[in-house]
């Protein structure tokens, strides 16, 4: 419990200091209170005040977790919020943003479009909705292999006494940004620098290198069968690493069937992007996709058409992910990062479709960054319903055993979890 003395401490900051509004996370521990500071001063500050009382407290940017709510603690204790430290400055000559944890995908756009610069951002699966520094950091904005190294660029840093250092990504000689950053993107619980779990240093400001807007893409698949195999992932890798593509996903059948699309073909599908900035390299690009596919055994067709995104499903809306907690049904997401090693990611692919509890769950692969690909499946229950919770769980179980016998880290998710 946290005092009434150093709840008014708090306050005298000028922060914001609020009650949680609820959460779509059945599992952890709900916040005493949210604390939302409008400035680094106030910031800094605060935090002081927390370390000097031995508060346990975990810092978010806007109160997502992959663009659901996720207003829940490991620990008794609180939750800093950035999402009030939105300063937002452009380099347009040099295509640079220089953002705080507050700032949203479609405030950056906005902000791009306002200044007629050739830079924009696409804004990843969570939405545009949220923040730009907490995606770069947690997801590699899940445009491939080396995106979050290719794009982040200068960090300031907090940490947990008040102290603020600037970090630089390119510096050889200082690989203190790699150190604090030792987990592939994703939510989970060893998160030590702006993850979503959130307690260790923090991110409060970062410099982003901004793409040049694309004026040409085209949006082939290519088709594989049922397994996933070694050749597969190697075509997937090169194309990756030679930066044909700017992004892609590969999706199973159960997965385009809970999306609502619906095609002949029964396999595995991996989605590619390829985005230049005129015809004729667009043209290029794809020819050399073609003889990549070729050269692994692998089969181009066109796009697919049809689809929906998960809140869709639910009958929610992806702009306004908070309302899914009145839904009366939840998705879950489990996932493990392995390294992009063919044969290592193959055989968990097996293994998770060999597990009868796990077969038939949707599933979705995307490479985050150059040491990581994950894994995810989307499981949907009802919230109300004690048998689908109850199956609930015994998938997470299956997925923990799984994360066991591959040695890959515990991520942290929206898992209905064991009472406290």
């Amino acid at each position: 419990m946290i005092s009434t003395e150093l709840l008014d401490r708090l306050a005298n900051t000028g922060a914001g200091v609020t009650r949680p509004a609820g959460s779509t996370v059945p599992g952890g521990l709900f916040p005493d209170w949210v604390v939302e500071p409008e400035s680094l001063a106030q910031l800094t500050t605060l935090v002081r005040i927390l370390h000097d009382g031995a508060v346990d407290w975990r810092v978010d940017a806007r109160g997502r977790n992959w663009g659901y709510d996720d207003s829940r603690v490991r620990e008794p204790g609180l939750i800093v919020r950035l999402a009030r430290l939105d300063r937002l400055d452009l380099d347009v000559e040099l295509g640079l943003a220089t953002v705080q944890p507050g700032v949203t995908f479609a405030q950056l756009n906005e902000a791009l479009q306002a200044a007629d610069t050739r830079y924009y951002l696409p804004a990843p699966g969570s939405g545009p909705h949220t923040s730009v520094l907490g995606n770069a950091l947690e997801r590699g904005l899940l445009a491939g292999l080396g995106e979050r190294e290719r794009h982040c660029r200068d960090f300031l840093v907090l940490h947990r006494d008040g102290e603020l250092t600037r970090l630089g990504w390119e510096d050889a000689a200082d690989d203190r940004v790699r150190r604090a950053l030792p987990y592939p993107p994703g939510p989970h619980l060893q998160g030590s620098l702006f993850q979503t779990a959130g307690y260790g240093p923090v991110v409060v400001e970062l410099t982003h290198v901004l793409p040049v807007a694309t004026v040409q893409t085209a949006e082939p698949v290519l088709l594989a069968g049922a397994e996933l195999t070694e050749d597969l992932l190697r075509c997937w890798r090169d194309l990756l690493l030679d930066e044909l593509v700017t992004s892609t996903i590969l999706i199973s059948p159960a997965r385009r069937r809970a999306q609502g699309i619906t095609v002949s073909h029964d396999g595995l599908v991996l989605n590619l992007y390829i985005a230049a900035s005129s015809a004729g390299m667009l043209r290029a690009k794809v020819v050399d996709v073609q003889r990549l596919a070729r050269q692994h055994g692998q089969r181009l067709a066109a796009r697919f058409a049809g689809g929906h995104d998960d809140l869709s499903i639910l009958g929610g809306d992806r702009n306004h992910p908070e309302a899914v907690g009145q839904l009366p049904e939840g998705l879950e997401w489990q996932t493990a990062a392995l390294p992009f090693v063919p044969s290592l990611v193959a055989a968990f692919a097996r293994a998770v479709r060999t597990d009868p509890v796990l077969a038939d769950i949707p599933w979705t692969l995307r490479p985050l960054d150059a040491r990581a690909l994950v894994w995810l499946a989307p499981i949907v229950y009802r919230k109300k319903d004690p048998d689908s919770v109850a199956l609930l769980r015994r998938r997470v179980a299956a997925v923990a055993r799984l994360r066991d016998e591959f040695a890959v880290p515990a991520y942290r998710s929206g898992a209905v979890r064991a009472d406290r």
